[in-house]
């Protein structure tokens, strides 16, 4: 039976992503629980003791007991709600890593069928390994860095004016969603060591499919193959400015922070009714690029670069692609997709 790269498409990009994305969400939401209500809550209450103390947010500090007290309250504040933060947020990732894991194997199961058209034998999940568990143990360290910056930001002799004082918070608070964006590195990590279990026993190859909206080097390796056991080529990117000679292999996604990228079962003895799904992620990968799609921490002059590399090295770009990267290049702008 030959499958199809359409439905490929939207089983990969569209519903499985989805399915990871809802459990990024409900285990970030957990761990995170009303902490960013209590920063904002924090801030409220710290401006209106300011603007008492000082007359108001535009107003210099003066040194002495009244600012010390301010500052006291905010770092008894920061250390209670960062310090519930912390041991939160490592058991709820740890005890949703069996159900990532799962996940990965129950997708790399409906790949499987189909790809091939046919259903293999049922893959067992793997144990829960002292990596992953060490992964989402880390997140300790990362809110503790923020914690203490924080703290150090909001000591007298470094705050004489609100804005001062609101860095400081501003440095606690970015804790929060530092717990989110290792939420997901986690939770994908974990999804992709389920899926890596399925292409064990499943195929010989794992196949890179990248989300619709990647990065420019992950859009590098979408449509790649890897043998069972072999690193990606390292240092890949459509940016020559990101693009790192000589780097390590990459094991496999996620690449970065947020990454959604996953490794599918893949074996070239599949059959496709129309394009290739190799073929088929490239050109998607091309159309992305062409387009600008960037992500919201990508600028745009990397793209750029990307689309410029994009027409250097590729001939046989699909007429409608071409003809968008070209305009990009010549214009310095992408032209909404119509």
């Amino acid at each position: 039976m030959a499958y199809d790269s359409d439905h490929l498409f939207r089983l990969a990009q569209d519903d499985h992503l989805g399915e990871v994305v809802d459990l990024e969400k409900r285990i970030g939401e957990t761990a995170i629980g009303d902490s960013e209500t209590l920063f904002a809550q924090l801030i409220r209450r710290t401006l209106a003791a300011w603007s008492r103390a000082y007359g108001g947010p535009d107003q210099p500090g003066a040194p002495g007991d009244m600012l010390r007290r301010i500052l006291a309250a905010a770092r008894a504040a920061i250390r209670r709600i960062l310090d519930s933060l912390t041991p939160r947020t490592a058991t709820v990732l740890g005890e949703s890593l069996s159900e990532a894991l799962a996940l990965g194997v129950r997708q790399g199961g409906e790949f499987v069928r189909a790809a091939s058209g046919r259903r293999r034998r049922a893959v067992a999940v793997p144990r829960v390994g002292r990596a992953l568990l060490d992964e989402a143990h880390r997140i300790g360290e990362l809110v503790v860095q923020r914690r203490d910056r924080a703290l150090f930001l909001l000591h007298p002799d470094r705050v004489s004016r609100w804005s001062h004082l609101l860095a400081g918070l501003g440095a606690a608070r970015a804790a929060v969603p530092a717990v989110r964006a290792h939420v997901a590195w986690v939770v994908n990590t974990a999804v992709n060591e389920g899926l890596d279990a399925v292409v064990r026993a499943s195929a010989r190859m794992r196949l890179w499919v990248s989300e619709a909206s990647a990065c420019v080097n992950c859009l590098a390796y979408t449509g790649r193959t890897a043998l069972i056991g072999e690193p990606f080529p390292g240092g890949r990117s459509w940016d020559p400015r990101q693009r790192r000679i000589r780097a390590p292999g990459v094991d496999g996604p996620p690449l970065h922070a947020h990454c959604r990228c996953r490794c599918v079962p893949w074996s070239d003895f599949w059959t496709a009714s129309g394009i290739p799904f190799p073929l088929a992620l490239e050109r998607e990968a091309h159309r992305s690029l062409a387009y600008g799609r960037a992500r919201p921490t990508e600028s745009r002059a990397a793209r750029l670069r990307a689309a410029r590399e994009l027409l250097r090295t590729e001939p046989d770009l699909l007429p409608s692609v071409e003809a968008r990267a070209r305009t990009a290049v010549r214009t310095g702008r992408f032209t909404a997709a119509a």
